[in-house]
């Protein structure tokens, strides 16, 4: 295929496509193909965002308040939930179909000649489109831990570490202190780390790089009080950092801290040059972080009659801490939910979670991805668990089943960006 002639299908086509060359943790192929495009990712400062759980909420805090200070803010997340546009962001508008289109037709023979990856060719793809779009600042998401990632490149000012747990063991070590070493990879010589306080063996890690790297360590407390929620569209919370009750569009005890570590980021990055960020404009990107950021899935209402709910909440901890949030606005007896998750995840620590949760019934999905967990397997260990639960052959089944079960009130879709995103991409009405 001639590259001059591809259209944006067969850019993604030809992006997907490059999965099947699967995770490579190394920073080689990336140095070699930003080198070769002129290093983009060093025209802007970057924020670079690492962690387990959280590290998506965070980034699009920060990058929401830099918005409302004035600020040209590129963000970089992954996975997507609809259309791949969506990982690439400047001020919340998704990059155009027609630029992906023309930088796959520029990356491709760079990457093709060294069999690079997905993520990496997505990667230099951000890099060069906030580096072509003059974009003031860039928030930047690591893909899969931080030492090895693609991201791992960039010089940033600020980097954040958001809250730790045992997950992708298979590429980032079997205990928490091996997966924090990983993440502490992307602190750099005297740049200042924001993180939140992780159990011992980890905390330890992150100050003994920060030592070793001549970075300032801020460890965050999990402080922060939710004062009321305002349904699912935000709580009001009190915060060390402010004397008064802030409004988070985002709900839950984990995003209080998520909120809070990115107030802490922001107040820092206020004095590294971006005077224009005032408590005002902190405030505001809180507010108004879906708007502003356009993060999806986190606890997202599609509609309300029936109402339907989904969230991305894939691990146990994220799992855990989405759950108990929804409990406080609504009944979990009274919730359909669905659930579907890809390979290599504790589905036994799941289920226990699911147990705890008592749901008005559960069915079981595969995620739209060659990783999709199968479906025998989950029910096994849901059975094992001892947790009830059905299957459906497709998300979209599921849910439009969901909303005729009695006495359900509510469905709540939620697990694997790919199943959450399957069913965006389709949708169902009642």
């Amino acid at each position: 295929m001639d590259n001059r002639t591809l259209t944006y299908d067969d850019s993604i086509s030809w992006l997907f496509n490059l999965q099947f060359f699967g995770i490579k943790l190394g920073l080689d192929n990336i140095r070699a193909l930003a080198a070769a495009w002129g290093n983009p990712e060093r025209r802007y400062p970057v924020v670079h965002v690492a962690g387990t759980n959280g590290k998506g909420s965070t980034a699009s805090f920060i990058a929401s308040a830099l918005q409302a200070a004035g600020y040209r803010t590129g963000l970089y997340t992954s996975p997507h939930l609809v259309d791949f546009t969506e990982r690439i962001r400047i001020d919340g508008q998704p990059i155009l179909r027609d630029a992906v289109a023309e930088y796959a037709c520029r990356l491709r023979p760079d990457i093709d000649r060294l069999n690079a990856t997905f993520f990496e060719a997505t990667t230099l793809m951000a890099f060069q489109h906030f580096a072509d779009q003059g974009v003031d600042v860039a928030v930047i998401e690591t893909g899969l831990g931080g030492r090895l990632d693609a991201t791992n490149i960039v010089q940033p000012v600020l980097t954040v570490i958001t809250s730790l747990s045992l997950e992708h063991r298979e590429h980032l070590g079997e205990s928490i202190e091996e997966i924090a070493k990983e993440k502490a990879g992307i602190i750099k010589p005297g740049v200042p780390l924001i993180a939140v306080e992780a159990v011992a063996p980890a905390k330890d890690v992150l100050i003994e790089h920060c030592h070793r790297f001549g970075a300032e360590a801020h460890i965050i407390r999990p402080e922060g009080e939710i004062l009321a929620y305002i349904d699912i569209d935000g709580m009001d919370c009190r915060l060390p950092e402010f004397s008064d009750p802030v409004r988070i569009a985002l709900i839950g005890r984990h995003q209080v801290e998520n909120a809070r570590l990115a107030v802490q980021a922001l107040r820092l990055l206020s004095g590294l040059g971006f005077g224009n960020l005032t408590d005002d404009c902190i405030r505001d990107g809180l507010r108004e972080v879906r708007r502003r950021s356009g993060v999806r899935g986190r606890l997202e209402r599609l509609q309300t009659s029936p109402e339907l709910v989904v969230d991305v909440g894939h691990n146990p901890s994220g799992i855990s801490a989405m759950l108990e949030s929804w409990s406080a606005v609504r009944d979990p007896a009274a919730t359909a939910l669905v659930f579907g998750v890809l390979k290599h995840k504790d589905l036994v620590s799941i289920f226990s979670v699911l147990k705890r949760f008592s749901p008005c019934t559960l069915t079981l999905v595969e995620a739209d991805s060659h990783e999709a967990q199968s479906l025998p397997v989950m029910q096994k260990a849901a059975r094992d668990a001892g947790v009830p639960a059905m299957t459906a052959e497709h998300v979209d089944q599921a849910v439009r089943e969901s909303f005729h079960r009695i006495p359900c009130v509510s469905t709540l879709l939620f697990g694997s960006h790919y199943v959450v995103g399957s069913f965006l991409r389709g949708g169902t009405k009642k």
